[in-house]
């Protein structure tokens, strides 16, 4: 389960930022490939599978999951053939313009929370087809300049979807309770965040007492959800950013950031986690009196 954010910021266009939770402790590396004059720089779970990133155009793919069963099932398996998102990521980012890379997770019928966006054009889809038929549903539009964008594990414009409050479902129903949560802390964030890496940063915060709303999870339970890794995409930049969080990372520097590549991938350092640790926000004074 996943937090996305994006803001568009003068000067620099739009940037995306995620914090991506598991259950596990995953295992990460970078894929660059591409096909013709495309190339792609993909953060790569070799876990699951499971792919996302930008491309030489700048355009940049983040999820979050709706259909949370078929997550939570994928996670358990633990195996690279479970991520079928993670091959039509990888598809979508072949593509030269934002509108043929939704289409592709349209067509693919992904379902999620996705950004697809570049420097200028940022399209947020919700999907799923989780309604007990199978049927696929989707909202998809273009988000304007002067608006943030902030996900989490439950529908927006898609109501039904992702998690739900059931009475007679006390699991789902506190899962339904850290989504929404997690979305009124993230919407905190990117209202204040002043460039691309106040998004990553500010999601490094702690703000409430328990790991399990907090939009960095912490949790050293076993099975329970925590924060694993941070992705940033600029696409102005065409990079790449992660910072690795409770996961093993594996990436030849010098294969990866060569002469002639026209993508870039950089890994943050936790400076901004552990100052929160502390107590000492890595910008800002937010606190939960804020939202």
């Amino acid at each position: 389960m996943c937090v996305i954010i994006a803001k568009y910021f003068d000067g620099i266009g739009w940037a995306g930022a995620k914090n991506r939770d598991r259950n596990y402790t995953p295992t990460l590396n970078f894929v660059e490939s591409g096909e013709g004059s495309i190339e792609r720089m993909m953060m790569h779970d070799l876990v699951t599978g499971y792919k996302e990133g930008i491309n030489s155009r700048g355009i940049s793919i983040l999820n979050t999951s709706l259909d949370v069963y078929d997550d939570e099932a994928e996670v358990d398996a633990g195996t690279a053939k479970t991520s079928p998102d993670g091959r039509y990521i990888a598809e979508a980012l072949l593509q030269p313009t934002v509108e043929k890379a939704a289409l592709t997770i349209l067509r693919r019928k992904m379902g999620g929370c996705t950004m697809v966006f570049d420097r200028e054009t940022m399209i947020l889809i919700e999907a799923s087809d989780w309604d007990g038929r199978r049927q696929y549903k989707f909202v998809a539009k273009k988000i304007p300049k002067n608006q943030t964008v902030a996900r989490t594990n439950h529908g927006i414009w898609l109501p039904t979807a992702g998690y739900q409050r059931k009475p007679n479902n006390k699991s789902e129903t506190l899962s339904r309770i850290s989504s929404e949560t997690r979305l009124l802390l993230a919407e905190a964030v990117v209202d204040v965040a002043n460039d691309p890496e106040d998004l990553v940063d500010g999601m490094c915060q702690v703000f409430i007492n328990d790991p399990q709303l907090n939009i960095m999870r912490m949790s050293t339970e076993r099975k329970k959800m925590r924060t694993t890794s941070q992705q940033l995409c600029v696409p102005d930049e065409r990079t790449l950013y992660c910072r690795p969080i409770s996961s093993h990372l594996e990436f030849d520097f010098w294969s990866l950031n060569h002469a002639h590549t026209d993508v870039w991938v950089e890994i943050l350092s936790n400076r901004a986690l552990w100052q929160t640790t502390r107590g000492e926000p890595p910008f800002g004074h937010m606190n939960m009196k804020d939202l």
